[in-house]
């Protein structure tokens, strides 16, 4: 019996990393990495959304407990367990738990084809999916208020040399970010050297990077402030599922 409602339980191993994995919903692939609370009533809530539209989740357990409390998961964040597997503070460097998230690219691709995956990453995970662009099956990121390194506002949690690589890509591949316009944790400056780092594909009418500012101060632009974003006339849910069938489905 899963321990999330409505959604298939497995277990994934790569590089001596084992997750739980919870899935559910046909067509396309889409790996969704939840925030540092864990993985929320409202991470599940924003995968059964996608699902619902059209694509079949995946999210990796990266550490807690499924359906963990917002407030508990912060009070008992792992840090040490994000100590060796995040990349919190070193600039132009990817987490080592990109490795087997990579690996479950190609899984996901593998089993349900099609022109490729996609892959959010929110807040401390945010990031992740800079390194996971390495993986051709991906043609549909989405960095979420990427917060990682923590207070270089300026800097990415990824090799240059894996932008480069992302940059010389000869398909569509598109990265959509989204951010508040007053969130300290992912300040514009982030933004800005994607943007000059990700150059678009020649002859490709889609652009490399492509971001979305809401304006106020807030910070999970998909999940614990949706509504926030919302009051402000930009619906962020809708934007990434136009990303997601953009990008793997026309």
């Amino acid at each position: 019996m899963s321990a999330i409602k409505g959604f298939s339980e497995e277990t994934f191993t790569a590089d001596d990393r084992t997750f739980t994995l919870f899935r559910k919903g046909e067509g396309p692939g889409v790996i969704l990495l939840h925030e540092l609370p864990g993985l929320t009533q409202e991470t599940v809530e924003f995968a059964e959304w996608i699902a619902d539209r059209g694509f079949h989740v995946v999210m990796p357990l990266l550490f807690g407990r499924p359906l963990q409390n917002p407030m508990l998961g912060l009070l008992k964040a792992p840090f040490f367990c994000i100590r060796k597997e995040f990349n919190n503070l070193a600039a132009g460097k990817s987490s080592a738990i990109t490795v087997p998230l990579r690996k479950l690219c190609r899984k996901v691709h593998a089993e349900r084809g099609g022109r490729g995956i996609g892959a959010i990453g929110m807040c401390y995970t945010g990031g992740f999916v800079f390194a996971m662009m390495l993986e051709a099956s991906l043609l549909a990121p989405v960095a979420a208020q990427p917060s990682l390194p923590l207070f270089q506002p300026g800097a990415l949690d990824v090799e240059p040399e894996i932008l480069a690589f992302a940059s010389s890509r000869e398909d569509t591949m598109s990265l959509l970010g989204l951010r508040f316009e007053d969130d300290g944790r992912c300040a514009a400056a982030r933004f800005e050297r994607l943007e000059k780092s990700l150059q678009n594909a020649a002859g490709s009418a889609r652009p490399r990077f492509r971001s979305i500012t809401v304006p106020g101060k807030a910070h999970s632009t998909l999940t614990l402030d949706y509504q926030t974003a919302l009051d402000q006339g930009i619906d962020t849910r809708e934007l990434v599922l136009q990303h997601l069938r953009a990008q793997l489905l026309d």
